[in-house]
């Protein structure tokens, strides 16, 4: 998002942005060769005052705006002492990420471990890029028993082989692309919450009288998403369609016929796309959404200039934090699942993980064995609390799952701004954002606001109720599929770039929607769906 990757995402003080939610430093496309001393492989423990040379890796991941990433920080210096491994930590900014991502994998010079897509992995496993992890399953049970435990993990897998260490959830909060508004706006015009997307038009409509110089309504690109793709997935999905996986693809899981559909084709999406015509027409939508990014989107919502988002759900408890300081009223809140014209209600949230993210290695890394073994160490116990916790009885007490910080560790942050949460896991390295594998998000729970818990429960319930749907992992393709995927997105994608926007922002331009239906269908979009459904009955 945990949104991609199912996710979820704590902002500010949250829990929930951890889900949704890349410096750049040289690569390194081998690791340092330690075959001579076998007493170093990971998952022994180094003894005091010896003098085995540590397993170095190169590590690349994104640095989210919220959270910096820290070279020295407490979980690298655990993991030096408990597993003699250095890890040279080589981040990225998310803004950054996807290009420098790709371009070292087009021209095979990795580092040792590095972040990427599912979509990459489809995309280049072939390639021999990198390494696949299915002979050495056996030497690693910690990561065997949460894939029996987490079967949609094998979605994962490309022609039976596994490639990448996913991004699991021990424990997360429930949120995602929901329906976000402030609720003292309301109040001062006399307004009540909207229950539908027509009221929500119309409450839209005053606040823009009242504030002519706002746009109700703001959007941004996150996750590897156009701002473009991020503005149209929760509304057309909450219309009754929708437009991509998590991953961009222009195809969408359809929840109540269990199959995959290309949202363009409906007419809901075409609906979906009429109201934010008519949004943009009367200047209530943000004329940035296609450009913005989450620095000036989160700008926007903290300083009043806008009113209304949906998306990340996790973002109000900090906008909230920012606007009570001027004005002890401002508030953010979550709506009741709205309804659309045709009776449609549902609304689009984070997976449980992030499934879509994974660790890959390169094939070209010394000691293979080695690194994977140290790699599963991250699934088991004592790696879920090095990586989200910190150190036993110094920042925290608890055992399997049932963990909490102690208080003199909530004391030392619970004061840092903008985020106390964010400002710990910067520093100790730890989080979805950080180097857990297997994140676990208890470490939050001191720092949560009074309406994160309400928001929480609120989303839970939802789930539960069948309005919230979660992303859905893509299916494992076969070669050929994938080779057909590449050539039809190629197409397919650059059409829908360049009209998209055209069918929000230009007037008269929905006249011209059933001859661009006549293109989509002719430049593959049924064959996607066809590939994608193929894929999907392979594996119920």
């Amino acid at each position: 998002m945990k949104s991609k990757k199912g996710i979820m995402a704590v902002t500010g003080t949250m829990l929930l942005l951890s889900s949704v939610l890349s410096g750049c430093g040289s690569s390194s496309t081998t690791s340092t060769d330690n075959s001579s001393t076998p007493a170093a492989a990971a998952g022994a423990a180094s003894p005091a005052g010896s003098a085995q040379q540590p397993l170095s890796l190169t590590w690349m991941r994104y640095e989210h705006p919220s959270q910096a990433i820290v070279a020295n920080s407490k979980a690298v210096q655990e993991i030096a002492k408990r597993k003699n491994v250095k890890l040279n930590l080589q981040s990225v900014p998310q803004s950054n990420y996807d290009d420098k991502k790709k371009t070292l994998i087009a021209t095979n010079t990795l580092p040792d471990v590095m972040l990427v897509k599912q979509d990459d992995i489809q995309n280049f496993a072939d390639t021999g890029t990198f390494l696949d992890l299915t002979p050495y399953l056996d030497k690693m049970p910690n990561l065997k028993k949460v894939i029996s435990q987490q079967p949609e993990i094998n979605k994962n897998k490309i022609d039976g082989k596994l490639y990448g260490f996913p991004l699991v959830a021990n424990w997360q909060g429930v949120g995602g692309q929901l329906s976000m508004i402030r609720t003292d706006v309301l109040d001062k015009l006399g307004l009540k919450k909207p229950t539908t997307y027509d009221e929500l038009y119309q409450v839209m409509k005053k606040m823009k009288e009242a504030n002519p110089d706002s746009y109700p309504f703001t959007a941004r690109a996150a996750n590897g998403l156009t701002g473009t793709e991020n503005l149209i997935n929760p509304i057309s999905f909450a219309f009754g369609s929708g437009y991509t996986t998590f991953n961009g693809t222009k195809v969408y899981y359809e929840p109540k016929e269990k199959k995959y559909k290309f949202g363009p084709l409906m007419p809901e999406f075409k609906e979906a796309i009429t109201w934010l015509n008519k949004l943009y027409k009367e200047k209530l939508l943000d004329p940035d959404y296609a450009t913005a990014t989450s620095q000036i989107w989160q700008e926007k919502l903290n300083s009043g200039k806008s009113f209304y988002f949906q998306d990340n759900n996790g973002f109000a408890s900090t906008f909230n934090i920012n606007l009570q300081k001027k004005d002890p009223n401002a508030k953010f809140d979550m709506l009741d699942t709205m309804t659309t014209p045709s009776g449609t209600k549902r609304n689009l949230i984070y997976a449980l993980g992030h499934l879509s993210e994974s660790y890959v290695i390169n094939a070209k890394v010394k000691n293979p064995e080695q690194v994977v073994q140290f790699m599963d160490w991250f699934y088991s116990q004592e790696g879920i609390e090095v990586t989200n916790f910190g150190i036993k009885g110094e920042d925290f007490t608890g055992e399997n799952g049932d963990y909490k910080l102690t208080d003199a560790v909530v004391n030392k942050y619970k004061d840092r701004q903008p985020s106390a949460f964010y400002a710990l896991q910067s520093e100790y390295g730890t989080g979805y954002l950080g180097l857990a594998l297997n994140n676990d998000d208890h470490a939050g729970l001191p720092f949560n606001t009074k309406e994160w818990v309400e928001w929480n429960t609120k989303a839970s319930k939802g789930l539960a109720a069948g309005e919230n749907v979660q992303f859905v992992n893509d299916p494992p393709f076969t070669k050929e599929e994938r080779e057909k995927l590449k050539q039809i997105r190629t197409q397919l994608d650059a059409y829908l770039a360049q009209n998209m926007d055209k069918f929000i922002v230009t007037d008269g331009a929905l006249n011209d929607w059933d001859n661009f239906v006549k293109q989509l269908k002719a430049k593959g979009a049924e064959d996607i769906v066809k590939i994608y459904n193929d894929a999907l009955a392979r594996v119920k």
